[in-house]
């Protein structure tokens, strides 16, 4: 039986993995050439600065906003699925 309960995890190592996977997944398919396009095109539909998708790419972003920003880039929006993020990189 499955625990219908169980949130999804929005944290900024989740976050981390979904946009290195979004890129990977747009060059591999030939999208986009490189992964240096690639994260430039997904920061700039994310609205955010250079230096703060860096520091989400590197899985240290804490700051609930920018996150917000990102998840709402890669199609996911938090809010949809009753969660609220914090600004110490926690959820509830």
């Amino acid at each position: 039986m499955t625990d219908r309960t169980t949130k999804p995890e929005f944290s900024p190592d989740m976050l981390r993995l979904f946009l290195r996977a979004r890129c990977l997944h747009a060059v591999s398919s030939g999208v986009i050439c490189d992964i240096k396009a690639a994260r430039a095109a997904l920061r700039k539909r994310a609205g955010v600065t250079a230096a703060a998708f860096d520091v989400a790419w590197a899985g240290r972003l804490h700051k609930a906003q920018t996150r917000l920003k990102l998840w709402g880039a890669l199609g996911l929006v938090p809010a949809d699925h009753g969660i609220v993020l914090s600004d110490d990189g926690g959820q509830s």
